[in-house]
């Protein structure tokens, strides 16, 4: 199990398992007073991302980075991030405060809203939508208005 990084945490230098790519924030903030923290996460391959929360967990086999990621409507979502393919996906649902723990057999874990009400989260691999996979039309409308 990876150590837990908290979504409070101003920074991230987390390096993958096989020490090929690191993922680092070293600009977060919070968005709010006492809020948890959001930056641009920068990977060392390259790949920058918008809008981060510093609880990062790799996978066990360093193909995948999962990272929540802030969105408009102040709620999370899991941002997949495939090293090998240089692309990235979501999860469909959408979270309040997200607290990876572990990425290992094709499942991410974690907890979500860890200050208040905590539940456990785990989810599988297979529920990932990747960029550039087709949608419908109401995933891109919900997309577009910020509800996924």
């Amino acid at each position: 199990m990876a150590a837990k990084i908290s979504a409070w945490d101003p920074s991230l230098n987390l390096t993958s398992p096989d020490d090929q790519i690191t993922a680092v924030i070293d600009d977060g903030h919070e968005f709010g007073q006492g809020s948890p923290t959001i930056g641009r996460l920068k990977l060392s391959n390259g790949l920058i991302f918008e809008g981060c929360s510093p609880s990062a967990v790799w996978s066990n086999d360093s193909k995948f980075l999962a990272v929540p990621q802030w969105k408009r409507t102040q709620r999370q979502r899991i941002l997949v991030i495939s090293i090998e393919q240089a692309s990235f996906g979501y999860t469909a649902d959408i979270f309040s405060v997200l607290e990876l723990h572990s990425f290992s057999g094709g499942k991410i874990k974690g907890i979500d809203s860890p200050g208040y009400k905590p539940r456990e989260i785990e989810v599988d691999m297979s529920e990932i939508r990747w960029n550039g996979a087709p949608t419908t039309f109401w995933q891109r409308l919900l997309d577009i208005i910020g509800l996924t």
